[in-house]
């Protein structure tokens, strides 16, 4: 436990079923399906992994993950298995200039986002303004995760990096959302013209900035992000992690609320799952 609240679920046993139960439990299994679960676990292909030592996500969204060794053979089979939140560290995400807040803040979000999202819009008009006005409690990341069938979203998150690198990179994105309606219609050929003249209306170097587009300055920056998010289980936009934890919904005030009490508690909940996690190899 760490603040008050489990963090990951330990499992020690001598039969396949036990085995089962206790991972169920981590997962938030019925308990019809632990059967199922069981059988899988005694698979012999599996057997060999858990030998080894076996530790994975539970899912392709990797919220949490599991490890499990077995040792001894035979009637002298051993299992401990562990169930656990996932905490991505600092050194997980890529390197942003396109960050807000105070670095002492206590509380950190890191926003993958799609310009051309429309969920990504609300979560700028409604959320984003809420922790903007909270500087010295959120520092707020903003990454970039163009989904492949937004036409123009790759095309507009290249164009926010070329407005950050002049330092703008908020009151640009703050334009983009709010034409929204406009450049998300247009033929790709077409949407740099508008992109230039949004350059304008948020002060920036336009013509420092028709040259970062036109020589498509972060077009390896912008892949690099959207290969990280991928890495760290990110499936859709808006993604928003906190202090290192994929929020399942970033507008839940109590899910946040639980979030920073584990994560702000001594012991951390990283620690404590790293030192039960290193335990179990």
């Amino acid at each position: 436990m760490a603040g008050g609240y489990v963090v990951g679920v330990l499992t020690e046993t001598d039969n396949l079923n036990d085995l089962a139960r206790g991972i169920a439990a981590g997962w938030g299994m019925k308990e019809a399906d632990i059967p199922r679960l069981a059988q899988s676990l005694g698979q012999p292909q599996l057997q060999a992994q858990l030998a080894q030592g076996l530790q994975d996500f539970s899912d392709d969204n990797a919220t949490d993950f599991f490890v499990i060794k077995a040792t001894g053979t035979g009637a002298q089979t051993r299992y401990r298995a562990y169930t656990a939140i996932q905490i991505w560290p600092d050194s997980a995400f890529p390197v942003t200039r396109n960050v807000a807040g105070s670095a002492a803040a206590p509380n950190t979000l890191r926003i993958f986002s799609d310009f051309q999202c429309p969920y990504c819009k609300q979560l700028w008009d409604t959320a984003l303004p809420e922790w903007e006005r909270q500087p010295n409690v959120y520092r707020t990341a903003h990454y970039q995760f163009p989904l492949d069938f937004h036409k123009n979203a790759f095309s507009a998150a290249e164009a926010s990096e070329c407005a950050g690198a002049q330092g703008k990179f908020w009151p640009y994105a703050d334009v983009l959302f709010d034409q929204f309606s406009s450049w998300t219609r247009l033929d790709p050929k077409d949407v740099s013209g508008r992109f230039s003249t949004y350059a304008k209306t948020a002060g920036l170097d336009t013509a420092a900035f028709k040259t970062c587009l036109g020589q498509r300055t972060f077009k390896a920056s912008v892949e690099a992000q959207y290969k990280a998010g991928v890495a760290l289980g990110v499936r859709g936009t808006p993604t928003v992690f906190l202090n290192g934890i994929k929020l399942m919904d970033y507008r839940s005030a109590e899910e946040q609320a639980v979030v920073q009490a584990i994560t702000s508690a001594t012991p951390s909940a990283a620690s404590i799952i790293d030192a039960r996690v290193k335990s179990l190899r």
